[in-house]
């Protein structure tokens, strides 16, 4: 039997609080568990054996989390780290062959995992006096995980430029730049008074977002049919300073490559829907590899400038395959269809005749061309 509601006074009672319709998106169910999960993960407690770790594409991942590895016992090196911490034990951010090797030696050691931004791990040690020392210490992150990661083309550069992604690395940017791997993500920080933001902020930027006709003024994609993809930028980074030219609009994907916004987790979907409306603009038909760079999923960075190197032509992206068995579509985050060879970030998918590699597939396929 049909049952007819009707929610006409419960909608006028919303127009008169002077309340607003806005997009609406269903967001991972996170239980008490997660929580704690996730409380044990941030603060560099969870202690893990190596057989527990997983890898999401190539990154370090644990209950689909993208996770730092570290080693918290320093043993009669912790006097030195604390006081010089690039002599410390390195963090781990990537199956790189360092793992592969304590692996297969079946090294057993205290391994701990983290998500935390903060640049902090918590060592400890014995000093050679026999005195315990703990305290916190900033690490420097494995040379073979970005060598491997080729991440900020780390593998093609000298090794002055190495030392200096090393020294230089942020853990923000990192995982900002990765997130689209991952189906869990930090909590974002709300946008009220206590972060920042002025009160009236829901208000200006439904404005502002109306006077750019929900339109990106970064790269230009037009976001009115998916509006909670488009967001308002301070440029200053000062977010109660809401003058009119101190405010753009910017789609998800540009925001988060703005300085200072590491802070940003992207879903794989999102970052798919945003570069589909730019192809379907035409904003993704100038083919190459600026272009390419300008717009394509960060975490595909590496893999773009080690192509590069290899290919003469650019790639698509965002390039639609049909499924010959079931004629589903398949949006690939970028192909070379000259070659049948293209790149998903999503779960594994097989198209006959295609070579279709993962992001941790296509380091490997491209560092042996």
């Amino acid at each position: 039997m049909k049952i007819n509601v009707d929610f006409s006074a419960l909608w006028s009672n919303v127009s008169r609080m002077g309340a607003k319709i806005v997009d609406a998106q269903l967001e991972t169910n996170w239980t008490d568990s997660d929580l704690e999960f996730d409380t044990q993960l941030s603060t560099g407690s969870l202690e893990i054996s190596l057989d527990q770790l997983e890898s999401a594409q190539g990154l370090l991942s644990i209950k689909g989390r993208q996770v730092i590895l570290f080693i918290p016992d320093h043993g009669h090196l912790v006097e030195e780290a604390l006081v010089n911490p690039s002599s410390g034990r390195k963090f781990h951010v990537f199956d790189c062959k360092t793992i592969q090797d304590m692996k297969a030696r079946n090294r057993f050691e205290r391994y701990n995992v983290t998500n935390s931004i903060s640049g902090d791990f918590p060592i400890f040690g014995t000093t050679k006096f026999g005195q315990y020392r703990e305290g916190e210490a900033r690490l420097q992150v494995c040379k073979n995980c970005i060598n491997q990661l080729n991440y900020k083309n780390a593998s093609q550069s000298s090794t002055y430029e190495r030392n200096n992604i090393v020294n230089n690395f942020n853990f923000s940017e990192f995982f900002s730049n990765y997130s689209s791997l991952f189906k869990h993500h930090p909590k974002p920080k709300p946008q009220t008074t206590e972060f920042g933001y002025s009160e009236d902020w829901d208000a200006i930027t439904a404005r502002e977002k109306a006077n750019a006709k929900f339109t990106c003024q970064g790269c230009q994609v037009n976001l009115e049919s998916n509006k909670r993809l488009l967001h308002t930028h301070h440029i200053n980074g000062v977010k109660h300073d809401n003058s009119a030219n101190n405010l753009i609009c910017l789609c998800a994907d540009c925001h988060r490559k703005e300085p200072f916004h590491g802070h940003m987790y992207i879903k794989h979907t999102d970052v798919q829907l945003i570069n589909r409306l730019r192809k379907e603009q035409g904003i993704l038909m100038e083919n190459s590899w600026t272009n390419v760079k300008q717009h394509v999923d960060p975490a595909l960075h590496g893999l773009i400038h080690l192509a590069q190197k290899k290919l003469s032509s650019a790639p698509r992206i965002s390039h639609a395959v049909k499924e010959p068995i079931n004629g589903k579509l398949i949006e690939l985050d970028i192909a070379w269809p000259d070659y049948r060879m293209g790149i998903y970030l999503g779960d594994k998918v097989e198209i006959p005749q295609w070579k279709i590699f993962n992001h941790d597939e296509a380091l490997t396929h491209f560092s042996k061309l």
